[in-house]
């Protein structure tokens, strides 16, 4: 079955569905990706309708759907859970904006009896974007890169150990790798570009057989990939392959002897081997926005050169949880029960598990029932659009970034007597006042979702109105637990908390004198499978001065050192 539809996939990453339906961001955020299920749905329903009036001569068409239709079967059995798994989402955007095209050219050429037309046919449907596939590319680059996952286990739809789906084909490695070679990301590239090639290897026609072109095809045209990187090795292993299936193929390679593959001159260097020298130079590692800007075609570009700062490096290890705090960190902090500021909490205490003393950084447990929940998801859904975050230099002015991958909605409080019980259980469990208090923003993390390190409070007293105040302080309602991936994480402090459906996590971004704690600096970890939801309720420090009085001193000295990149 893999062999029949390797035809289908020759030039791939040149294919192109027009952008049928509104451009969406599927890639930022899980709302929204049951769209592109069902059109793919549609899509197969469609074909398989006009397959069935020739059958005989279109059976091998037939045998290629079949691949998508096991996936289909999958999501069947639980469409979240299918969609939550980060490989499955980036085969499901590269089937649709890649696949399909090809599906859709060979039906026509096949047989004038086939009347399969995407653009006339289905223009209601939604199509993910290139910028959706390139970020559903990222996304998988990200988490291999955070969670230091094995290239050949995320193919095979291993996250972490766990099996969670079907193999990614050679032609899906294939692709991804064109994708990251298009993006700059050369050290990825050749990973995958390898994996394609190993299972390219394994799934080649028996030797009775005569070689399909569309297998010879994309074999040469990985062997030129590794060779324009410097590959040589791997390079040269394919070329020879491609020549054994298909001899008359040597009059597009001039590699030669193995030594002869870097012509040089003492004037002057060839182009080949001016881009060799070129490409190789880069050490390029995934780091997020350090890594990835968008051009004026808001496509991913990879920025180069770039290097992990010692900082980005701590994050991810507190996301993989080889940082956790101190035993002395430890020894003081208790899971206790409170009551709060309100005299009703003494009949119903609040649970209260304490993460870190100095800053204060809590969570309070089993705030928010399943039904409660459900209904602020319900109502957020239809306000859901990308993240953005500030720009540099006061600029009130938001853009999109790969910094933050998810999708929110802001919902004023009194739209719903929910959001104004999430105020009042805030002000009773903390004590602080609910004044000024911005809109309550719910947000869904997508493929590979993550918001890289960064501080709540605003550093540019242009954000907020003086009258206000600055953020004093952060609570977090977790809407969703999260299989795996998605805490949040505290590089300064050495710890992360996993989302934990129901709970609140609280933390103080100010110190008591109102100066900005850098140590509150944190992150949402890349969600390696599943859907991280989250209240976001940030308050403000104008009308909390009996709430939390200043100290005599200013006490903000202790967190100075770490305001800068490390």
């Amino acid at each position: 079955m893999r062999e029949s539809g390797v035809r289908l996939l020759t030039v791939m990453m040149l294919a192109s569905l027009p952008h049928l339906g509104r451009a969406s961001d599927y890639f930022s955020s899980i709302t929204g990706l049951e769209q592109l299920l069902h059109t793919e749905h549609t899509l197969m329903s469609d074909l398989n309708s006009q397959l069935a009036r020739t059958r005989t001569t279109l059976r091998q068409l037939e045998k290629e759907l079949a691949a998508i239709e096991v996936e289909h079967a999958l999501a069947a059995r639980g469409t979240e859970n299918y969609l939550t798994n980060p490989i499955n989402i980036y085969r499901l955007m590269k089937r649709l904006h890649n696949d399909w095209s090809q599906l859709e050219s060979r039906a026509q050429q096949m047989s004038s009896q086939i009347h399969f037309n995407i653009t006339q046919q289905h223009y209601e449907l939604n199509f993910p974007s290139q910028e959706d596939v390139d970020g559903a590319a990222l996304a998988l680059v990200r988490l291999q890169s955070t969670y230091k996952l094995d290239v050949a286990q995320v193919a095979a739809g291993i996250l972490n150990g766990i099996k969670y789906g079907t193999d990614m084909s050679w032609q899906d490695c294939f692709v991804l790798g064109q994708q990251l070679f298009e993006m700059e990301d050369y050290n990825n590239t050749k990973v995958w570009l390898r994996e394609s090639m190993e299972r390219l290897r394994r799934h080649q026609p028996s030797q009775h057989s005569s070689p399909e072109p569309a297998i010879v095809n994309s074999m040469e045209m990985v062997a030129k990939s590794l060779f324009q990187m410097g590959d040589f090795d791997t390079a040269y292993e394919l070329s020879q392959r491609v020549l054994e299936l298909d001899p008359s193929r040597i009059r597009n390679w001039h590699l030669g002897d193995k030594a002869a593959k870097q012509p040089q001159s003492h004037g002057e260097e060839s182009e080949d081997a001016a881009q060799l020298q070129h490409t190789d130079g880069y050490k390029v590692s995934f780091s997020g926005v350090r890594s990835i800007r968008y051009d004026s075609s808001a496509k991913f570009i990879l920025t180069l050169p770039t290097q992990l700062t010692q900082e980005f490096e701590q994050y991810e290890k507190v996301c993989r949880g080889e940082v956790i705090a101190s035993p002395a960190q430890q020894r003081q902090l208790r899971c206790r029960y409170t009551h709060g500021r309100h005299a009703y909490r003494l009949l119903a205490p609040l649970k209260l598990e304490e993460h870190n003393l100095d800053p204060l950084v809590v969570t309070f447990h089993d705030m928010l029932s399943p039904q409660k929940i459900a209904e602020l998801r319900q109502m957020a859904v239809p306000h859901m659009k990308r993240s953005t975050v500030n720009q540099m230099s006061g600029s009130s002015h938001r853009m999109k970034s790969a910094f933050r991958v998810s999708k929110n909605a802001w919902l004023a409080y009194n739209t719903h007597p929910t959001m104004g019980r999430m105020l009042r259980d805030l002000h009773d469990a903390t004590g602080l006042d609910m004044t000024y208090c911005e809109q309550l923003q719910v947000a869904n993390y997508g493929v590979g979702g993550h918001y890289e390190p960064h501080w709540d409070f605003f550093r540019d007293t242009r954000h907020y109105p003086a009258e206000e105040g600055n953020r004093i302080a952060t609570a977090i309602f977790y809407l969703s637990d999260v299989e795996q991936g998605g805490a949040t994480a505290f590089p300064f402090l050495n710890f992360a908390v996993r989302p934990q459906l129901g709970n609140i996590l609280f933390w103080y971004n100010l110190h008591r004198s109102l100066d900005m704690d850098f140590r509150t600096k944190h992150a949402g970890c890349p969600v390696l499978k599943g859907s991280k939801w989250i209240a976001n309720v940030w308050i403000h420090s104008a009308t909390q001065t009996f709430a939390r009085p200043c100290d005599v001193y200013r006490d903000d000295k202790i967190s100075l050192d770490y305001q800068f990149i490390k």
